[in-house]
């Protein structure tokens, strides 16, 4: 059964959706689109309207069909286009495709079919690829089905996002996704290479017979997915990076909102040394680096120690190396000691300084009062540091690098 829209159902939807989204509608207004296109497509209609500026923040410029939960699950369009990038010549198949958001990317550069299980997310995923895909018609098809009963040609690249949700709370453990987690094994096993979207603290085993990388992405500072890369994906994702992945099975991506990105890659069984005080740089790398376990790999990379173990600060005192690096926040010491209230206090007044950004780990202190506390403590901005060491606690005060 087609579950799509008639190109001009959707025209006029999406100008009822541009002129609604000028300004918050009335009730009225919102019953009347209810009355003309019944309370499912309607229900998208003000939806889309409602969540457009969201919808354009996350997902790109244009117009776009949304709803809450949908965008909610869709991928940041920084990131999508990212990914877009690691695939080889050839077709894509998009599965449990969403709204389109990595699906638009795709069909940039690749003929794709984009299939869902939702019929309602599968004509706000037609929408976005008309309204985003230059020759759209000829470049995607939108499928309404159960993706593991797809006749998909074993030529085709894969792109697997499966459902997280486990009832109302998204779940890590992917035997609780849908398709199963046997069904995504059983689909790439098929497939030259794939990416499956995973939560970030997922974890999994090994497939048997794939070769396979996992990559963390973060964006702005904020982990966003953990990317299983299968087969011939790992490769091409090590090409299109210039990567050598040598025997690394992880990597940690951070994209800016610009859509720049850094690429580190490290052995994740890899020790570094520790230290129980604050040399001349403290150190905190990105979250994508941390969500990855590559603490221990990037202190080792870049000459740093461990502060309080591999989930606590990291410290250095090699300038050339640390640099200005942008896998990490890195700035220079300028004082360490307790981080008792009065103590702080009256360092911060000495040097005529209040932190406006505050950096906590392994402790209790509330970053958030901390800032309001000593916000009165002097006029330049400085970034405070408060970590634990073995049994103690221990503060630093530090400014950016200089040149």
């Amino acid at each position: 059964m087609n579950v799509l829209l008639s190109d001009s159902v959707r025209e006029e939807c999406q100008r009822e959706i541009v002129r609604l989204s000028q300004s918050d509608f009335s009730v009225a207004q919102a019953r009347s689109i209810q009355n003309k296109w019944g309370s499912q497509l309607g229900s998208i209609v003000l939806s889309s309207a409602a969540l457009q500026k969201k919808a354009q923040a996350k997902l790109g410029e244009g117009v776009w069909w949304v709803n809450e939960k949908s965008l909610q699950q869709a991928t940041p369009h920084q990131v999508a286009k990212l990914k877009s990038q690691w695939f080889a010549d050839g077709p894509v198949a998009d599965l449990c495709c969403g709204i389109g958001g990595d699906a638009v990317h795709l069909a940039n550069r690749h003929h794709v079919i984009a299939i869902d299980h939702d019929p309602e997310v599968c004509q706000m995923a037609h929408a976005n690829l008309v309204n985003h895909v230059a020759d759209a018609v000829n470049r995607i098809e939108v499928v309404q089905g159960d993706v593991t009963r797809q006749n998909i040609a074993t030529d085709r690249w894969l792109h697997i996002d499966p459902d997280r949700r486990s009832g109302v709370t998204r779940s890590t453990d992917p035997n609780d996704y849908s398709p199963t987690w046997d069904s995504v094994i059983d689909l790439i096993t098929r497939a030259p290479g794939a990416i499956v979207k995973l939560a970030p603290a997922a974890d999994i085993a090994l497939i048997d017979g794939i070769d396979s990388h996992r990559v963390w992405i973060s964006l702005a500072g904020t982990v966003r997915e953990q990317s299983l890369l299968c087969g011939e994906m790992r490769n091409a994702f090590a090409q299109s990076c210039e990567q050598d992945l040598c025997v690394f099975d992880r990597s940690a991506i951070v994209v800016d909102n610009d859509g720049s990105f850094q690429v580190f890659t490290a052995d994740s069984q890899s020790t570094a040394n520790s230290t129980d005080k604050p040399l001349d740089y403290m150190v905190d790398p990105d979250a994508a680096i941390r969500a990855a376990g590559l603490t221990e790999g990037f202190a080792n990379s870049f000459g740093c120690q461990l502060l309080g173990g591999p989930s606590g600060f990291l410290t250095g005192d090699d300038a050339v190396t640390l640099g200005r690096n942008e896998l990490a926040i890195v700035e220079r010491v300028v004082w360490t000691g307790s981080c008792d209230d009065r103590r702080l206090r009256r360092e911060l007044r000495a040097r005529d300084f209040y932190p406006k950004r505050i950096k906590t780990r392994g402790v209790s202190h509330d970053p958030n009062k901390l800032e309001k506390k000593l916000r009165q403590c002097g006029e330049y901005p400085i970034t405070l540091w408060i970590g634990r060491t073995g049994k103690g606690h221990y503060a630093a005060i530090t400014r950016p690098i200089e040149g």
